[in-house]
């Protein structure tokens, strides 16, 4: 995860950056305190989420996050401020938040949960984390397959695997690779996002047959 954080005041950024790498310690943070260093930044790094002041001098955080927008359409911009009047306009611009100034944790942490255009932290950590307990992405894989009517052979053939290999998958006994998981993805036609979405699962797996 690359993180910007621009504000015209050191301190808060500093602070922003030390809150975003306590959260999530596999985030890499940027933060600079002027809407030109924000642009030559972006110019150079693809950032995941931008955390933008809005009342800043020369450049304002609106115009700004438009111009990070035309550098890296993906990128998602989280607006953090003193003024709530911004809302509506930052609104305007399809922000994935809008945080008021100070910034708790629980907040921050929220917002980076709820992103408009959701990013994958594909590390083995994160595979890890979510064969884990309820969050079973073996489990979302076998529903989607058999959704789609592929039997695990088939499913095999597609990925150019085994037919072991994707029992071991839907069972949590290996993990994909990062590039063997987005392929995954294509070939049963879904989001990422939504084969990491666990959602519901539980729900789908005890509903009674009809």
């Amino acid at each position: 995860m690359k993180v910007l954080v621009v504000d015209n005041e050191r301190l808060i950024v500093e602070d922003l950056c030390h809150e975003v790498e306590s959260l999530f310690p596999a985030a890499t943070t940027c933060g600079v305190t002027t809407p030109d260093e924000a642009i030559s930044e972006a110019k150079k790094v693809d950032f995941d989420i931008a955390l933008l002041d809005i009342d800043m001098p020369g450049m304002d955080g609106i115009t700004l996050s438009r111009k990070l927008t035309s550098l890296t359409p993906t990128i998602n911009i989280i607006f953090v401020t003193g003024y709530k009047e911004y809302a509506f306009e930052a609104h305007q611009v399809y922000c994935s938040g809008f945080l008021m100034k100070p910034v708790s944790e629980k907040n921050l942490k929220k917002a980076f949960e709820n992103l408009r255009k959701p990013f994958i932290d594909l590390s083995d950590e994160f595979f890890t984390q979510h064969y884990q307990g309820s969050n079973l992405i073996g489990k979302k894989l076998e529903m989607y397959r058999e959704q789609r009517g592929l039997s695990r052979q088939e499913a095999a053939d597609l990925v150019g695997v085994t037919r072991q290999t994707i029992f071991r998958w839907e069972h949590g006994e290996r993990l994909p690779d990062i590039m063997t998981f987005l392929q995954i993805a294509r070939i049963i036609g879904i989001e990422v996002s939504d084969m990491l979405d666990t959602e519901g699962l539980e729900e789908t797996e005890s509903a009674p047959a009809e």
